[in-house]
């Protein structure tokens, strides 16, 4: 009697358990010499200290993670304004040039970020924008790379809604826009929120493209932690970064619990009947 072999499986987990180790080893090690007792950057630490996570909270590092917030909370809101109303043009009417625009609205996905932000920058001086380098020409890119996630996540709600609430609605004799507020954002307010979410993380998270387009005076805490790390790498850069690791994860922690947000980042939901 054949039995059978548990080498493929054993084989499996292993390179799963390799994978993880190659992912979160990093943050691991990161994250213990955060506490290091000594002022270099050596693992295993040595010895036990909060002095650089004390540091990580001065003005220093403060003024670019507060800009880094504000800069991913505006493009959050701006991408859900805007990228709300285009998906339902995306997924419910037919007009000429509609694959362009999907392909220019999604485009950012699959374009590097390092590609958009020397283009953008180069954009804004040949139109005479230059003065817009800092806030707000990082603000118009971040939208632009961001919006995608917003437009995707929407459009996944709305085609997995299922269509007779709204013709039940109209039935009972609700105007258009009564059915649009009472029924049809509530039940895709989930993927708003979610693209929102991922908007805010991927706005927060950005190093290429801020790169080109941060000023001296107004840059996010990723272009602090890469102009820090040319003087060498010290455990104080090791709890800012882990500080702005816990920021973006505490939001997915926290939008999780109401919205499953990895549900529109990766379902592709056809149209409910019922």
């Amino acid at each position: 009697m054949n039995r059978p072999s548990h080498l493929p499986w054993a084989a499996l987990r292993l390179v799963v358990a390799l994978v993880f180790v190659f992912v979160l080893g990093p943050i691991l090690i990161t994250a213990a010499v955060s506490f290091n007792g000594s002022a270099r950057s050596v693992f295993p630490p040595q010895g036990f200290s909060l002095a650089w996570w004390g540091e990580a909270f001065s003005a220093r590092w403060v003024a670019p993670l507060l800009f880094s917030l504000r800069l991913a909370a505006l493009t959050a809101a701006l991408c859900a304004a805007i990228g709300t109303p285009l998906a339902f043009a995306l997924v419910r009417s037919r007009f000429p040039g509609k694959p362009f625009i999907e392909l220019l609205v999604l485009g950012p996905l699959v374009l590097p970020t390092l590609v958009t932000g020397i283009a953008l920058l180069q954009f804004l001086h040949a139109v005479g924008l230059g003065e817009l380098v800092g806030f707000g020409g990082l603000l118009i890119g971040h939208v632009v790379i961001s919006l995608p996630f917003v437009v995707r996540a929407v459009a996944v709600s709305l085609r997995g809604m299922p269509a007779s609430l709204e013709s039940a609605a109209a039935s009972l004799g609700a105007r258009p826009w009564s059915v649009l507020r009472e029924v049809t954002l509530p039940v895709i307010s989930g993927g708003v929120f979610a693209g929102g979410a991922f908007a805010f993380v991927h706005s927060f998270t950005d190093v290429n493209l801020s790169l080109f387009l941060a000023s001296p005076s107004e840059r996010p805490v990723t272009v602090a932690i890469l102009a820090f790390l040319e003087y060498g790498f010290a455990p104080s850069l090791a709890a800012v970064s882990m500080l702005s690791l816990a920021i973006p994860l505490a939001l997915v922690a926290l939008l999780e619990r109401f919205v499953p947000i990895g549900d529109f980042l990766y379902a592709e939901q056809g149209p409910r009947r019922g």
